[in-house]
């Protein structure tokens, strides 16, 4: 018996071990996977690469993105085209992160040349950003050592060699791609994992030719081209970066120097202030507010609807929702008529410009038997957003200026770049203006910087705005905006048209060629 239980034993723990070397061998890298990536990591540097304290990069990169046309004969949709210029420097060493961008926009929907510029530090376990818009700077908690540069430092294939390096382990060997004709050892690391990405490795040069990796939901392919070395350490100075369906970034003028950070580029600017606290408007909850007699704005969150009640009925501007399942116009209309106790009909809505995020909640308007108030040329682009097209007389086609109901709603026709048609409405008798896409603050006192997109885009927006109503000689005591709680008087809107847009030129000098102390 005690044989038995012996050689049962042993065979235990023979087949224990065998089943550690199996896992060992499926989990982890073999001599295969270490051969190849050791003859890559050699080319990138071997140690001077895995020693390395610090990288500085400067870049002019394209991005190509969809976004929401300017009229409404390219569509809903259409390409933008967008220059970004950007400074990285990364301390390896200390844990240290400087990023620098400025985005012009070359083709879109936007007002103006004024880039948007971003500025990112952290340094000493703390992160900041920098505003050079209004030279001003704030703690930000979720700015990491790791988030600093919104990924750039991972479109780095010395970087991505550096981290495949310790990552080696973790490497599996699936296949030999061809690219160019030459032969690519793809490995596949951190397989499952939200870390998973896949690299092909150049047989003959070692070079990282291509990379794929997960974007959110979206499989994205970095191929690295011109493989050059400075000072000892190989880089690509070409990248492109794309989806199944279209580029997403193209570089060919890409420089790296390394080990060349200094001390001061990863302070705050001289002479820039602490940005002053704001205090965000809650938007929790579904509010209504009676901003006059019969006049009344309801809404929460990004989307909010003006209810004019005309006496036998209801007009109604203001139909945006993240979708058409939330039924938020819908939900506003049952509060007003639960607050008011009238179940007038919303006899008319007003469609104020072609953007389709505006027309999620047309589906429940129109089952009011609702007809739309439109300009003439924005009917295509309401036809082809509904599931099934409405009949002619369902519309109320309005061009330049014009009134409904005896004057009591005025409308006129604001063409900007955003909207080449944007119908702004206007109530004669309280002297209150409501409009989408223009202008408006999500803050209790403060106004959104122009630094960023797309509030900056929004005060050339608010100075189309202002001059119409000077031609018109139109006065407004209530500046109501479908995307914002927050309501204006004519005081905020003079204050909010005092704050400092840099031109672009002084942009990017502060940017770029800041003094630190």
């Amino acid at each position: 018996m005690r044989d038995q239980n012996s050689h049962f034993k042993k065979l235990s723990l023979g087949t224990l071990i065998l089943m550690l070397v199996n896992f060992s061998t499926a989990t982890f890298a073999g001599d295969r996977e270490n051969r190849i990536i050791d003859k890559t990591v050699k080319t990138y540097g071997g140690d001077q690469l895995i020693q390395l304290q610090s990288l500085s990069l400067t870049d002019k990169m394209i991005h190509y993105s969809q976004w929401q046309s300017g009229h409404s004969a390219q569509g809903q949709m259409i390409t933008y085209l967008s220059e970004y210029q950007i400074e990285l420097t990364q301390d390896l060493l200390n844990k240290r992160k400087v990023f620098k961008q400025a985005t012009t926009r070359l083709v879109g929907s936007h007002g103006s040349n004024m880039p948007t510029v971003t500025h990112r530090v952290f340094a000493n376990g703390k992160g900041y950003s920098i505003d050079h818009a209004l030279q001003q700077y704030h703690p930000v908690n979720s700015i990491s050592y790791d988030n600093t540069d919104i990924g750039n430092s991972q479109l780095v294939d010395s970087l991505i060699i550096r981290q495949l390096n310790q990552d080696r382990r973790f490497s599996q060997w699936t296949d030999i791609a061809y690219i160019q004709g030459e032969a690519h050892d793809v490995l596949m690391v951190n397989s499952g994992s939200d870390k998973e990405y896949t690299v092909y490795l150049n047989q003959k040069t070692g070079y990282l030719t291509r990379m794929l990796k997960n974007k959110g939901s979206q499989l994205n392919s970095y191929d690295f081209l011109e493989h050059q070395k400075t000072q000892g350490i190989t880089w690509a100075k070409q990248l492109l970066v794309g989806t199944e369906n279209q580029p997403v970034y193209h570089t060919n003028s890409r420089k790296i120097v390394f080990n060349s950070a200094k001390e001061s580029q990863f302070h705050i600017p001289s002479g820039y202030q602490l940005r002053p606290k704001t205090q965000a408007v809650d938007v929790s909850q579904l509010t209504l507010r009676e901003l006059a007699k019969d006049v009344y704005f309801v809404g929460q969150h990004w989307g909010y609807t003006l209810f004019i009640d005309v006496g036998e009925y209801y007009i109604s501007a203001g139909s945006w929702q993240i979708d058409n399942k939330s039924h938020a116009w819908k939900k506003g209309l049952d509060l007003l008529r639960q607050k008011t106790g009238s179940d007038k009909p919303v006899k008319q809505h007003i469609v104020t410009h072609h953007h389709h995020d505006h027309m999620m909640g047309l589906s429940d308007v129109l089952m009011q038997g609702t007809n739309l108030v439109i300009h003439p040329a924005d009917i295509s682009s309401v036809q082809k957003h509904l599931p099934t097209p409405l009949s002619d007389d369902r519309f109320v086609p309005i061009s330049n200026n014009s009134n409904l109901t005896n004057s009591k709603v005025m409308l006129f026709d604001l063409p900007n770049s955003h909207a080449n048609h944007n119908l702004i409405i206007y109530l004669p008798e309280h002297k209150i203006l409501f409009s989408e896409d223009i202008f408006g603050s999500s803050f209790k006192k403060a106004f959104h910087s122009p630094a960023g997109w797309p509030n900056g885009d929004t005060y050339f927006r608010l100075e189309v705005l202002t001059n119409k109503l000077k031609q018109l000689g139109l006065e407004v005591d209530q500046y109501v905006s479908s995307h914002h709680a927050r309501i204006l008087n004519q005081t905020e809107i003079e204050l909010a048209l005092s704050v400092n847009r840099p031109s672009k030129k002084t942009l990017l000098k502060r940017l770029f060629s800041y003094h630190t102390d």
